[in-house]
């Protein structure tokens, strides 16, 4: 499937918002998109989201034969992924130019910038080492998915342990996280890749450019800078020119944007390592829980609840029933007041919907809770369904009550007047049934 063709409406409207120092998502030109790392529940698997590009990274390891140029180092493969998961126009099994040009970029900044110590990574001096794979797989392409995968590469190896190795003679033992304790691998630094988009003929530059943005922009830089400030790659694609002011100044916003990032990293790893100290659950299933990963076209889970509803004055639910009758019934159904009214006890509610006064949190059948706020009035409260009825129904109860009392009374005050006019011989009224009950 081919990718689809921009029209000039689209082009012209993002240029012309780039030259009004705007963009399409309502950022800023130098605002980057929020990122969130997630931590699986093996090592080095992690889950990297830039607003809505998201990217998985997993690392394994191998014995493997060492190179005959250096007997003595370890290997490190990254490999990337870009499937019609990513984006449709993507082919699955076929390199594109897109996951090609990604791969080098990569390899520049992590393996030829000598972020890994491979040293580490000998076990057997020109028989044996360790082979660390990085698989990165897009899972969704918005743009800038550069950035994205180099956090996730890069987070997936500081996170990743191999197993503890032992020798004896000239066998190599491999001993499982049930034995030993497994070993973190060996970083000297942490590179990360920071994009820009040039508009205007190389005299604008944005920070972190979307989809769109990128398949309009004229030109694209890409920094590889680690927390001290060094460059350990850089890459120019397009077809403009930049100038050296847009380079100085986009250089020294990508060192502190990095700097920013590789903090972020290792609070994330640190956070997670504790977590597993401590036996707390970890994994993606988790973060879904805990509404971190959430929908791609959405930063937020909306949940209707169906069995509350606000009830903003429970005085005033029934129209017909004036303010001050009701408060008094409701205060003298409360008292359970000697009068003919309709009691309701609290043995008569069921034990599930039962509320306690002094309590602020009610448990319901459905193993939830419900806040209550205290207040001196019953406004502004959640309540469930069922004890709004019960307390509908008493209401509704009374107001009948009430009113029955009323029609007898005016039946027995017509039924007085008929007595009356009887002894008279010059008038006589008939009443019906209708009239009496009415």
């Amino acid at each position: 499937m081919k990718e689809r063709v921009l029209s000039n409406s689209e082009k012209l409207f993002v240029q012309k918002a780039v030259l009004e120092s705007t963009r399409v998502d309502g950022r800023t030109l130098d605002e980057f998109r929020q990122l969130r790392i997630n931590f699986g529940s093996e090592w080095g698997s992690v889950h990297v989201s830039l607003g809505e590009t998201r990217v998985l990274a997993q690392v394994s390891c191998e014995v493997v034969t060492p190179r005959a140029t250096r007997p003595n180092e370890g290997t490190l493969f990254i490999n990337v992924e870009l499937g019609p998961m990513a984006a449709a126009h993507f082919e699955p099994g076929r390199q594109s130019e897109a996951s090609v040009q990604l791969n080098r970029i990569l390899e520049r900044a992590i393996k030829d910038s000598g972020c890994v110590d491979l040293e580490s990574l000998c076990l057997v001096a020109d028989e044996k080492v360790w082979n660390l794979r990085v698989d990165v797989n897009v899972l969704n392409h918005e743009g800038n998915i550069i950035d994205c995968a180099s956090v996730a590469a890069l987070t997936a190896l500081a996170h990743f342990k191999r197993p503890d190795v032992s020798l004896n003679g000239e066998e190599v033992v491999i001993h499982t996280i049930y034995e030993r304790d497994p070993i973190s691998i060996g970083i000297n630094h942490y590179p990360i890749c920071v994009s820009y988009g040039i508009f205007n003929k190389g005299k604008i530059a944005i920070a972190d450019p979307t989809n769109l943005e990128e398949r309009v922009a004229e030109a694209k830089i890409v920094f590889g800078m680690n927390s001290y400030g060094e460059l350990c790659g850089i890459h120019l694609g397009g077809i403009t020119l930049t100038s050296s002011d847009v380079l100085l100044r986009t250089a020294s916003k990508a060192a502190k944007r990095a700097r920013m990032i590789v903090q972020k990293i290792k609070d994330n790893i640190l956070e997670d390592a504790e977590k597993r100290k401590n036996n707390k659950p970890v994994g993606f299933n988790e973060c879904i829980r805990l509404n971190e990963i959430t929908a791609l076209a959405q930063d937020r889970l909306y949940i209707r609840l169906k069995r509350f509803k606000l009830d903003k004055n429970a005085q005033n639910n029934d129209s017909d029933v004036d303010d001050e009758s009701s408060q008094d019934e409701l205060k003298d159904t409360h008292a359970k007041s000697d009068e003919e009214t309709v009691e309701i006890s609290r043995d008569d509610v069921p034990e599930d919907i039962q509320m306690e006064v002094e309590e602020t949190v009610v448990t319901l059948p459905n193993n939830s809770a419900v806040l209550v706020p205290k207040s001196a009035d019953a406004t502004n409260q959640w309540i469930p369904e069922d004890e709004m009825g019960i307390e509908k129904s008493t209401k509704k109860t009374i107001k009948k009550k009430n009113k029955k009392k009323k029609r007898s009374k005016e039946a027995i005050s017509r039924m007085n007047d008929i007595d009356d006019m009887s002894s008279s011989e010059e008038e006589t009224i008939t009443l019906t049934s209708d009239e009496i009950n009415r």
